[in-house]
């Protein structure tokens, strides 16, 4: 009879599967609370995606360890954290997931993760909780990484950046060059230049739908100007217009698309069944493109595209209030980030 190891078991470490069910657990209850606090309410179904996948990475590094979480000590975290890298805040996602810089709000959600997974399964258990979590999150870098009096300026591109890699986004293949030219590689160069050009999000990149791409009304036929984009447990559903230069390419890779016969409604699949893009792949793909461009070392990620769609905007005359909605934004305050830079913006995209 094969026995039912929880996260405390202590004679030969946890399974992933272990691991895996009490993280299922976990998102059982949350999803039936009825709590309407941030921190115990229902998550929305990009949010469970998100964690689920966080949580698997850590229940791959305890298994591979034999490590308990019962036994977890805060150096064994900042192991896990140095080597996890940086990756997708569920709020707010950053730039990768193997390697580099690891931003002090994306740990603090991974201990923040571990530290509630580990609670509840004390509970089911009936055992004291780690706090090994709950400790190192005391840390400054971590415990302040949400105040909003030390969140940065936004990282955005300045002119050039944006012109070279609008430049790079919008080439057409060259006969004499070595590189490989595939659908994928179209598709994410158009998911970039969404980013860049209508201020897409990540997540806003792997769920938009083909029935929300907009071209009737346009000033020019067949060519995408303005996007539908869904809402999720972040953002409401929303309109956002397209710069031309990103609905020519929009255009372009739809075209791709049809010749490939792919399936489903994604703008962006994963695969040629048509399967939606994962949010790490998406990630990954999206940081190498712009790393190809050279611009992908610095810090900022794949949100200092939807910065400088903001900062464009603003720069034209549009109002905080119509931009926010065009980012999806519930909370106006959010454009305050953009005010001490705005005025000296250049518009290039």
């Amino acid at each position: 009879m094969t026995k039912n190891l929880t996260l405390f078991d202590i004679d030969s470490g946890q399974t992933e599967e272990a691991l895996n069910q009490s993280f299922e657990s976990w998102l059982a209850d949350r999803q039936t609370s009825r709590s309407r606090a941030k921190s115990e309410r229902a998550l929305s179904e990009e949010s469970i995606n998100v964690y689920r996948e966080m949580w698997q990475a850590f229940a791959k590094f305890c298994a591979e360890r034999q490590m308990l979480l019962a036994d977890l000590t805060v150096t064994d975290l900042e192991t896990f954290l140095a080597i996890r890298g940086t990756g997708p805040d569920p709020e707010q996602p950053r730039q990768t997931t193997r390697g580099g810089y690891l931003s002090a709000r994306y740990a603090n959600r991974y201990l923040m993760l571990i530290q509630r997974v580990s609670q509840h399964q004390a509970r089911v258990d009936g055992v004291q909780v780690n706090h090994a979590a709950a400790l190192l999150r005391e840390r400054p870098e971590y415990k302040y990484a949400e105040a909003a009096d030390k969140d940065p300026p936004p990282d955005y591109l300045d002119e050039m950046q944006a012109r070279v890699l609008i430049a790079y986004l919008t080439r057409a293949p060259q006969p004499e060059s070595k590189e490989k030219m595939t659908w994928k590689t179209v598709r994410d160069r158009t998911a970039v230049a969404l980013m860049l050009g209508a201020g897409l999000a990540p997540g806003d990149i792997r769920s938009l739908k083909l029935d929300g791409v907009i071209t009737t009304g346009g000033r020019r036929a067949g060519v995408p100007w303005k996007l539908s984009v869904e809402g999720n447990g972040n953002s409401p559903a929303r309109e956002t217009p397209v710069a031309d230069w990103a609905g020519r390419q929009l255009a372009f890779w739809l075209r791709i698309r049809a010749q490939q016969a792919i399936p489903g409604n994604y703008v962006f699949p994963s695969t040629m069944n048509g399967t939606q893009w994962s949010h790490t792949r998406c990630f990954e793909a999206s940081r190498d493109v712009l790393e190809s461009a050279k611009i992908g070392k610095d810090a900022g990620g794949l949100f200092k595209l939807r910065h400088t769609f903001a900062l464009r905007q603003l720069r034209k005359g549009k109002s905080e209030e119509e931009v926010a909605r065009w980012l999806g934004l519930l909370d106006i305050n959010s454009m305050t980030r953009y005010r001490r830079i705005v005025l000296s913006y250049q518009d290039v995209v």
